[in-house]
């Protein structure tokens, strides 16, 4: 697989806005012969003389121009869809790379010969899809965040070539598609070993019908390091299920809780292949290397995408979903984004609880997970009666009775000071 993050970090790399035409084999503008790898965004392909009908969409992991470099072809046409990212394999940098990372070398030929025969014999013409453009949020970040993104993507225009372009561009572009402003990277997070605690499965996609692999968390291998939380947090010896909640389909990127895989249900996909077809265009995963936070973060953003397509279950999955992220950036110890993402969760859980049948132990569950994600928030909005109604449930769980009498206690909450909250759905 190609080290696209080396390629970003060493260079060269050039910008390419939407209409502006990749020079291939290059050597008019430009000194030497090139092709590409492309990091981000999308290159559409098309015959000369017929710039309205693409024969060919590429997306992020694609090399181009490698039919082009060596015989000397200039009967194709390649153009910015989306603001997108390139690494220039030239004749000096072929040379360079051929001596110094020859096994990305060899990735590359494999890649540019794979991609020279989508081109000349492509696949029948789909009806084209909207996808939105590269777009960097506006939310306060540092390190690899979106201020710093910005100044290299302006240096980079005014130049037109850099010797490198951040990583937050490369695995985690902050698009109006998935990212909220104010997400980052977080480098340098690392997990125990969990080799002994998931296994590998075959799973097939519920959206493109597609199978992969992936892994599976054994669960009967865990065991509880401390009692549930009071926003029903649950941790684990050694590990956190969160980074394995979630599957993603390494071909069209649909992702989802575990269960939705192994249990699929129908999922409506007009409502998610559009913005699913987008995300594709911004987003690189890797799935062969080390899994690590941030890939987590983008499958649970994508899985938040895709929940969408799900369209009696959506409410409870957006609330599912912002809690994982909250727990997460919690453990990043971003507490900006932790806020942000537990209000999210507490709408949604309160969405869930206003909306949907629920029985007892549901709806104690579902009062519970509003006042956590509202007290991790910092916001209340009738937490207490929340609590209050999780506490005196009649035929709900003993165990999350006591968890809202508990919590109640540190609030100081006496019981005269909360009345429950009705859910005026009927019970099951």
């Amino acid at each position: 697989m190609i080290d696209v993050n080396w390629l970003a970090e060493n260079g060269p790399c050039k910008i390419f806005l939407p209409g502006n035409t990749v020079p291939c084999p290059g050597g008019e503008n430009d000194a030497e012969r090139a092709m590409y790898i492309l990091l981000v965004g999308r290159i559409d392909v098309n015959e000369v003389g017929k710039r309205n009908t693409p024969i060919l969409s590429l997306l992020p992991g694609d090399v181009f121009g490698g039919f082009e470099y060596f015989t000397g072809a200039t009967d194709k046409i390649y153009t910015a869809a989306l603001d997108s990212v390139v690494y220039i394999v030239s004749e000096s940098s072929f040379n360079d790379l051929s001596w110094t990372q020859p096994d990305i070398l060899f990735e590359v030929l494999k890649a540019a010969y794979v991609t020279a025969g989508k081109i000349l014999n492509p696949p029948k013409p789909e009806k084209a899809k909207p996808a939105a453009s590269l777009k960097t949020g506006t939310g306060n970040t540092s390190g690899s965040s979106a201020a710093g993104t910005q100044k290299e993507t302006a240096k980079a225009e005014d130049k037109g070539l850099a010797t490198g372009i951040s990583a937050s561009m490369l695995v985690l572009p902050e698009t109006e598609v998935l990212f909220p402003a104010g997400h980052k990277l977080y480098p340098g997070i690392t997990k125990p070993d969990y080799t002994r605690l998931v296994y590998q499965k075959e799973y097939t996609c519920p959206f493109c019908k597609k199978t992969f692999i992936d892994y599976r968390i054994s669960r009967s291998k865990l065991y509880e390091a401390s009692p549930m939380r009071y926003d029903l947090r649950k941790y684990y010896t050694d590990f956190q299920t969160e980074w394995y909640d979630i599957v993603t389909c390494q071909s069209c990127l649909f992702s989802m809780f575990n269960n939705y895989f192994t249990e699929p249900k129908s999922v409506h996909k007009p409502k998610i292949e559009n913005e699913l077809y987008a995300a594709r265009a911004s987003v690189l995963l890797d799935f062969d290397g080390e899994r690590n936070i941030d890939y987590v973060f983008t499958a649970h953003y994508l899985a938040l995408l895709c929940a969408e397509g799900y369209i009696t279950s959506a409410k409870l999955l957006r609330a599912k979903l912002w809690g994982n992220l909250s727990w997460l950036y919690e453990d990043v110890e971003d507490e900006e984004m932790m806020k942000f993402a537990a209000g999210k969760a507490a709408a949604a859980y309160e969405d869930v609880f206003t909306g949907t049948m629920l029985n007892p132990v549901q709806e104690q569950v579902t009062c519970l997970s509003i006042a956590g994600m509202q007290y991790r928030a910092g916001i209340d909005n009738n937490m207490k009666k929340f609590l209050f109604s999780a506490k005196t449930s009649k035929s709900g769980d003993r165990i999350y009775s006591k968890l809202a009498e508990d919590f109640m206690e540190v609030l100081g909450a006496g019981s005269d000071e909360a009345a429950p909250v009705q859910n005026n759905k009927k019970k099951k």
